[in-house]
């Protein structure tokens, strides 16, 4: 897999799932070491949920050796839906040609983001 999710820590120390109304949030880094063609899919499973409702991108790397630097982004569907309940896709858009697509030196690094689902 070429993506690692690594959960942050809140100011209590404490990086699993907390309450927000009626779900759960967690905040992670996804490490993506190789970008593969079609996007790297994040699991609710490796954020501690059982399954996701909101996934918000809060924070990207930006490095000089960052082949990958234009956009970031989570998939979705024509009905708005992530790739399925218990995951999700990031993809992203090389910078030197534009396309969605990415050969095996490419890599994207480290993305923030802020998931809401349920335990």
């Amino acid at each position: 897999m070429a993506v690692t999710v690594t959960l942050i820590e809140d100011h209590k120390g404490f990086a699993g799932p907390k309450v927000h109304g009626d779900e759960y949030y967690v905040d992670a880094l996804c490490n993506v070491t190789s970008y593969t063609t079609g996007g790297e899919v994040v699991t609710a499973a490796s954020l501690g949920l059982s399954s996701i409702h909101q996934v918000l991108i809060t924070g990207r790397e930006e490095s000089g050796t960052n082949v990958i630097v234009d956009n970031v982004h989570v998939e979705v569907s024509t009905t708005g839906a992530y790739e399925s309940g218990t995951s999700f896709k990031l993809h992203a858009t090389v910078a030197s040609s534009g396309s969605a697509t990415a050969g095996s030196a490419t890599t994207v690094n480290m993305v923030r983001v802020r998931v809401y689902g349920l335990l």
